[in-house]
């Protein structure tokens, strides 16, 4: 489920308020769906990624097929989601602050992120650091900070 929702906030950033609305007005709900095989898939080869650490390349450690990088997320209710566009998304996010908190798996959802953004513009000028736990990927030219501060012990307690 948090990959599902991951997708539909990635979604819901990198849509403009037009696509929105009109995929609200289809009935497109963009937070249940299923993964569904797509051939033309993935965005990015895992071996070209400078962020993806070597514990979490699974084609690096050995994993024999290569089908789980070939699918994308289909909403409920039929509607076809637009690919995602990095320029796009970057534009959208200008001047602002995208934080991942949490344990490995939002790490790895950070380093996807990442890795898709810097496939569209692998030219573009960008910084990357991690000082005192907080991981820090920048586009200058567009002042958008994609970061991940690492906190395994996010925990929901009732009182």
């Amino acid at each position: 489920m948090r990959f599902a929702f991951l997708a539909a906030f990635i979604v819901l950033i990198s849509l403009g308020t037009n696509v929105k609305a009109k995929l609200a007005h289809k009935g497109c709900d963009i937070f249940n769906g299923n993964w569904v095989l797509d051939h033309s898939y993935p965005y990015y080869e895992s071996s070209q990624c400078p962020f993806i650490e070597g514990q979490f390349d699974c084609r690096k450690n050995g994993r024999p097929d290569h089908d789980f990088t070939k699918y994308k997320w289909m909403p409920a209710g039929g509607c076809k989601l637009p690919r995602f566009n990095g320029v796009d998304f970057l534009r959208k996010l200008e001047g602002k602050r995208l934080m991942f908190v949490g344990d490995s798996l939002s790490l790895n959802q950070w380093q996807s992120l990442t890795c898709l953004v810097h496939a569209a513009l692998p030219k573009a000028i960008y910084t990357s650091n991690t000082r005192q736990g907080l991981s820090n990927f920048t586009f200058p030219d567009y002042n958008v900070s994609i970061m991940f501060y690492r906190n395994a012990f996010l925990v929901d307690i009732n009182i």
